[in-house]
Formats: structure tokens, sequence, C-alpha cells
């Protein structure tokens, strides 16, 4: 695909408003490129020179000048030259300087911003979807990937949210392929960091919110504080909350108490929500879902087994009516709608067992996935592969290994992505939560436990459902600071393949 490039712009024109020194020839600086790595800076370049978690790109300035750097914008305020500019909140102004760079790229495009603890993806990759099925192209930034049309993922995504360069590009990218509108996840690191400023939001979405990321945020109520900074600070003029869950209900609350110019809208189980669903099973135990709207009932049939993906499809369907868009068209279609890659994903074993590879990483997740699979599963055994990343949130290791003891009849704890902390010092968090060891085995080597489930399972009489989680869609695994080819659905096809 040809790489599309942003016209040049004088430096006075980025920069307006937002600096205040005086400082001679800034609209005779013009800029062709922008980037925060000094590897990719190339002629009549602005280079921003950031102080991050690892790197400090103040280190890194001479060599941005020497590969063609026009200026540098710091956030030292100890570096003096005529071509460095210092801005004390330069990572607040990043997404504003890039959005401006790329000529507002997002004003250009219908905006869905969608965070929440579990369900992001899902919700980004569906409200896609239902824009295909009614005629318009709606790119998306997910976890998994980033497509510019709704069709072809165009490349893998490293962050959950992109920087703001990246954002801004990718949102620039769309426009000139023609996209009407875009779909993408906000993280909580990606709200904390301000890689959203910059961007206009037309329907903020929540879709869930429970434990996890306090690695980072430290404490419940930063997390929380985190997510509400899509709703509070980047004023979006639609807002969908899901209340079935403490910050949904708190937003909410908040929202109408401020008077916000924003349209509020509810999603839940209960009935005194905008959209109030419940759901049955059907023989196959996949899902009938009735939803009201604010306008009447409507009835659809879903793809899959699990009510919390349901609700996210249901967010989403809430983000089209309430703005303006007829959906009538579309509710016989939804059966056929495609989840996420590794969202409770179905690998069937045989005719009586059956394995479910899903993304679920969190304790909320991985109960729910567990209680899906119990209730549409009835006399089964549940087996679950799990394990927890290294490097991250301790707090969530005991809480994971207390859920799966409890909602499963067989446990093998595992290696999820350990990075640089030592395997058995994960699990040994884990099994900090388990009740019951009786029906728990410890497999650090994620494909030996995998493979020794799926072989009990293809001895055991008795229906049997594997739900292997945490992973999901990734196709590697994280050891020692190295990314080695993995991938939990591959080594499920690999032994069926050998049987």
């Amino acid at each position: 695909m040809k790489k599309i490039s942003a016209k040049s712009i004088n430096l006075d024109v980025l920069l307006d408003g937002l600096y205040e020194e005086s400082f001679k020839g800034l609209n005779e600086i013009s800029i062709k490129g922008i980037s925060l790595d000094s590897r990719e800076i190339y002629e009549n370049f602005l280079f921003f020179a950031l102080k991050g978690e690892k790197l400090d790109g103040n280190d890194f300035i001479d060599e941005a000048f020497s590969r063609g750097a026009s200026a540098v914008l710091t956030d030292s305020k100890h570096l003096k030259d005529s071509k460095i500019l210092y801005l004390p909140d330069l990572k607040e102004s990043l997404g504003i300087i890039s959005s401006r760079f790329y000529n507002n790229p997002s004003q250009n495009l219908e905006t869905f911003c969608v965070t929440g603890t579990n369900g992001k993806t899902s919700c980004v990759e569906l409200i896609s979807q239902i824009a295909k099925l009614i005629n318009l192209q709606c790119g998306y930034i997910s976890t998994i990937g980033i497509s510019l049309d709704g069709k072809n993922i165009t490349k893998p995504s490293s962050l959950t949210t992109p920087n703001p360069i990246n954002l801004q590009r990718s949102f620039f990218e769309m426009v000139h392929k023609d996209s009407k509108q875009v779909a993408f996840e906000a993280s909580s690191h990606g709200l904390e960091q301000a890689r959203i400023a910059g961007t206009s939001i037309d329907t903020a979405i929540l879709t869930s919110f429970s434990h996890d990321h306090l690695d980072y945020h430290k404490n419940f109520e930063s997390y929380k504080n985190a997510k509400k900074k899509l709703f509070t600070e980047l004023k979006p003029k639609n807002v969908i909350l899901n209340i079935d869950n403490i910050l949904g209900k708190e937003i909410y609350k908040e929202l109408i108490q401020n008077k916000e110019s924003c349209s509020v809208f509810t999603v839940s189980n209960s009935e005194e929500s905008d959209f109030y669903y419940s759901f049955s099973r059907k023989k196959d135990r996949k899902l009938n879902v009735a939803l009201n709207t604010p306008n009447k009932e409507i009835h659809f049939s879903l793809n899959t087994i699990s009510r919390p993906l349901a609700s996210n499809v249901i967010c989403a369907i809430a983000s089209f009516i309430t703005r303006g868009f007829n959906l009538d068209k579309v509710y016989p279609l939804l059966k056929d709608l495609d989840f996420p890659e590794g969202r409770m994903e179905l690998i069937p074993l045989s005719k009586k067992n059956n394995c479910f590879v899903d993304y679920a990483h969190t304790p909320e997740a991985l109960k729910s996935s567990l209680i899906e699979l119990k209730d549409a599963f009835k006399k089964t055994n549940i087996w679950c592969i799990f394990g927890c990343g290294g490097d991250r949130d301790k707090d969530k290791r005991p809480l994971m290994g207390e859920v799966a003891g409890e909602l499963s009849d067989f446990l093998i704890i595992t290696n999820d992505n350990p990075r640089t902390e030592n395997e058995m010092d994960i699990i040994n968090g884990v099994r900090q939560g388990l009740r019951n060891n009786l029906k728990v085995k410890i497999i650090p080597n994620r494909e030996k436990a995998i493979s020794f489930c799926l072989r009990e399972i293809e001895q055991n009489n008795e229906k049997n459902i594997l739900l292997i989680a945490g992973k999901g869609h990734e196709s590697y695994q994280d050891i020692s600071g190295r990314k080695l080819p993995f991938s939990d659905h591959e080594e499920v096809k690999k032994f069926l393949e050998s049987m």
C-alpha cells in the first residue's frame, strides 16, 4: 500500500496557543514530518523529546538534528538551544500537535471510542462490522490489528491505544481510504498518558469495569479515574455506558449531576436502563437476545455462547441507534457477526468434547468465561488452563486462582507471558488463591500443559469442555525479554492433527 504523507506545515501553526514564550522565526520553520523516534527523523522533521518509562528522548536530540530535524520540542527545561523549544505539558500537547499536522483527521470521521476492562476489542470490531451492514466504511484500531477500511488488517497493533502520532496518522490514512467512521480502543494507559488528546470524539463507550492494571495505576481509584477521562475530559458528544458495574454507575451520575452537554444512554440487564437486554439459549447453546431500545423492542440471535460478548454487541448497536441510524435491516444479519480472534473461540475436539480459546486475563473475565461454559454446557466437566503475565499486576493472581479453582472441575496452572519474572513466583502467586488443591496440576511449560490436558480429555469417557485462557489471539510468548512464536489455537490444532 502506498504510504500517504501529510503536507508540510509551519511550526507556528502547530504550536498556536500551546507555546507562550517569545521565539522568533516559528513561522519560518516548515515541518514535513513528526516523530517520537530519532531513528525515524528525516530532513525538516520535528522531533518530540519526551522522557519515557525506559528511555529519555532528550538523550537522542543530537541524533535527531544529525538526521535533519529542523526543530525539537522537549519536556526538559534545562536544554538551551535556538531550535529546542521547551513545553512543560508536552505529553498533553502531543496529541493536539499531531492532529494539527495531519489536518485534524478525526473531524472528518465519525468516531467511536471504546474503553472498559474487558470487551474493548470485541466492541470496536463489531462496530466496524455493523457499519458495513449499513453500507458504511468504518476503519478500526483494536488490540488485534488496525484496519483502515474495516475490511483488511493493514498492520498488527503494538499498543491497545497507539501513541498520538500513530493514532492521528491512522485517522489520516482512513480519511484518504474513504472511510466514513472509525472505532478505536482507549486503554487506561492511553487515557492516562493523553494519547487521545486532539481527537474529536462523537461517541464514547464503556463496556465493563473490574480489577486490572493496578501495577501501573497503583490503586483502584486511580484506575477508575483514568477510565473516566474519556467521558469527563475529552468531551464526547454521545455517551454509551454499561451500568452493570460500579464505574458505569459513577460516570452516569457525574455526567447527569454536572449537566454535561453530551447525550448519555445506559445499557444494562436492568429494566431501568435505556437499552435493557435479556438472553435465552437456543438448542445449540448460542444466544437469542431480546433488546428494549428507547423506541421499540427488537429480537435477534448471535453466534456465541457468551453473554458478555453479547453485551458488547448491544453497546455497539446502542452507539448506532443513538446517533440516528436505522438498523431494522441489520438485526436479522447479526447472527452472522464474526467475533474477534481468541474471544471465546470454539475449537471442536470430538463429538462430545470442545475447546474454547479466550483472551480472559483478568479475574472478572476469567470468571465470566467459566460461568458461561458452565451455564451453556451442563453436566459437562470444565477443564481450565491459564497463567498470569509477569511484570504485571500481582494482586490479581490469587484472585484468578480463586476463581478458576471454584469454577473449574480440573485446573492446570501454567505460564502466560512470564516476561522477566521467575515463572514459579508467578504460579505461586496464583496458588495463594486456591481453596482446593486436589484438582490442580502445575505444568509451567504452556505447550506441555495444553498437550497434557488434551490427552486427558481424549481418554475421558465423560463430556468435557476445555477453556484455554489468557492469551487469546496472541501468537507469541514473552519469555526473558524474547517474544517466541506460540499460539494456543495452533497448539490445539497440532494435537488434533497428530491423532
